[in-house]
C-alpha cells in the first residue's frame, strides 16, 4: 500500500489506534467542523456536539478505516450524518409541539394562556397562508400529514431537492414570524414590569 498524503497516514496511524493520529486529526479539523456544523445549527453546543459526536465516530470506526481512502471525507461524512440527524428530530418535534398546541382544547388553558396560544396560533396560520400555493401544500404535508421529503415530491410530482428547498424556505418564514412576535412579547413584559 502506497500512503501518498498526511490524511492518508493519519488514516493508516489512526487504524492502528494511535492517540497521537487522533490529536493531529482534531487539531487539524476541529474548527473546520464546526464552522460547518455552525453553519447549520446555529447553536454553540449542537455544533460542538456535533463536532464531538463525529470524532467519537471516527475513533470508533479506525478499525474499519481504509488508508489509502484518507479519514478527511469519513469525518465530515460523520458530521453531515448527525447534523441531518439533529435536523430532522428538531423538524419532528416543531411539528409534534405544534400539534399538541394546536389540538389542546381550550378547555385545559386559563385565559392568559388562552390569549397568549391563539396569538401564536394566528401568526401560524397567518405565516402559512401567506406562503406560496406549493410552498404552503409542502409545509402542511410535511408537517401536518407527517410525510417525507420523498412522498412529497411523488404526491405533487416535484424532485426532493425542490420540496426539502420550499420546505426549509417555509420553515423559515414560520420560525422568522414566530421569533419576531416572541421578541414583541418579551418586550411588553419587560415594559410591564419597569412600568406596572
Amino acid at each position: 500500500m502506497h500512503i501518498v498524503n498526511n490524511d492518508q497516514q493519519l488514516a493508516a496511524r489512526l487504524r492502528n489506534s494511535d492517540h497521537n493520529a487522533f490529536e493531529e486529526l482534531y487539531a487539524a479539523y476541529h474548527q473546520l467542523l464546526y464552522g460547518t456544523a455552525y453553519k447549520y445549527l446555529k447553536s454553540t453546543t449542537a455544533a460542538e456536539d456535533a463536532v464531538h459526536e463525529a470524532f467519537v465516530k471516527v475513533w470508533l470506526s479506525r478499525e474499519q478505516l481504509d488508508p489509502s481512502q484518507g479519514v478527511r471525507n469519513f469525518l465530515f461524512k460523520c458530521l453531515k450524518f448527525h447534523v441531518l440527524n439533529l435536523i430532522r428530530d428538531q423538524k419532528r418535534s416543531l411539528a409534534k409541539q405544534y400539534e399538541l398546541i394546536y389540538n389542546t382544547s381550550s378547555e385545559h388553558r386559563d385565559a392568559e394562556s388562552t390569549v397568549i396560544f391563539n396569538d401564536y396560533r394566528k401568526v401560524v396560520d397567518e405565516t402559512i397562508n401567506n406562503l406560496s400555493a406549493q410552498k404552503k401544500k409542502i409545509f402542511r404535508l410535511r408537517s401536518y400529514e407527517g410525510l417525507s421529503n420523498e412522498e412529497v415530491a411523488q404526491q405533487l410530482g416535484l424532485s426532493i431537492n425542490t420540496v426539502k428547498f420550499q420546505y426549509a424556505q417555509a420553515s423559515k418564514a414560520l420560525k422568522h414570524a414566530l421569533k419576531f412576535m416572541m421578541s414583541t412579547f418579551l418586550c411588553l413584559i419587560i415594559l410591564i414590569v419597569i412600568f406596572f
